[in-house]
């Protein structure tokens, strides 16, 4: 009776499993039809440039984890090879487990197949965009060089990109898109989409320094010498602040795993010796 009560409860938790990730992916749908509805009446064409899908794209890391958030069958089949995995290693007499510890194992596997990955993700691609950021102004020098050099703008991101890989993959990848759409639509117009879609400081100062140049025609290397010189000064500014808020985050664990020890050491004794009194 207790068996089949544990395999009815994990029945119930793979039914709710199930609905669940199959209403979240009717909701995303309807989501991206509205927002596309939304987007013919305002005669918005849709960017072309996904920036996440980019950084996904070149991390096979970050491609598992977005399989193991968005297919349904991909954390099936997860939690089955694990559970096999557990099956075997206790078949060989490696452990042995019960018939309940089974089930809550199950579903403890369960939950975290359906929600780690989402919570894993969201750090990793912020922390690439990160790392793509610190490699710009390197990729800004580059450019520079390459138009005192006589290059156009086109012919040197496109140069940069083919023989610069390893100043940043993911960067690699944006500029070399952005080249692609260029070719498409313009220069201008691909800067202005790339704008639009990265939502960091220090590329939207990319961009705008290169429609000015590509819109009025002004000098380019000076301005990208000059980019490149308040970008660093950005990023000195933004460590220096985070190296400020250190001293206040490490006043938490001072206070929990210092002052109160201290407090409990100094007014143990004095305790102790009223409640001996008092008892005796």
């Amino acid at each position: 009776m207790t068996m089949f009560f544990y395999l009815l409860m994990l029945l119930s938790g793979f039914v709710i499993a199930f609905m669940a990730c199959r209403h979240h992916y009717r909701l995303r749908q309807q989501q991206r039809i509205i927002a596309g509805v939304e987007k013919d009446r305002q005669h918005v064409r849709q960017s072309t440039i996904d920036v996440d899908n980019i950084l996904i794209d070149n991390s096979s890391w970050l491609s598992l984890l977005k399989q193991l958030d968005t297919q349904l069958s991909v954390k099936m089949g997860t939690l089955v090879c694990v559970m096999a995995i557990i099956s075997l290693t206790e078949q060989i007499g490696l452990f042995t487990l019960s018939a309940q510890d089974l089930v809550m194992v199950m579903l403890l596997l369960l939950v975290l197949i359906i929600v780690i990955p989402g919570l894993l993700q969201k750090p990793a691609i912020t922390q690439r965009y990160k790392l793509m950021m610190d490699a710009l102004p390197y990729f800004v020098d580059l450019l520079a060089v390459c138009i005192q050099a006589g290059m156009t703008v086109e012919n040197a991101i496109k140069f940069i990109t083919h023989n610069g890989e390893e100043i940043d993959a993911n960067l690699s990848s944006l500029m070399r898109l952005l080249t692609k759409r260029a070719d498409v639509s313009g220069m201008e117009e691909a800067l202005g989409e790339l704008y639009r879609m990265v939502d960091k400081t220090e590329m939207r100062m990319f961009c705008a320094t290169l429609q000015q140049s590509v819109h009025y025609g002004t000098s380019l290397y000076d301005n990208l010498i000059e980019l490149s010189r308040d970008m660093r000064e950005l990023q000195l500014l933004s460590a220096e602040e985070k190296v400020g808020k250190l001293s206040a985050r490490m006043s938490i664990p001072l206070i929990l795993f210092i002052m109160f020890p201290i407090t409990i050491l100094i007014a143990a004794p004095g305790v102790l010796r009223i409640m001996k009194n008092a008892l005796f």
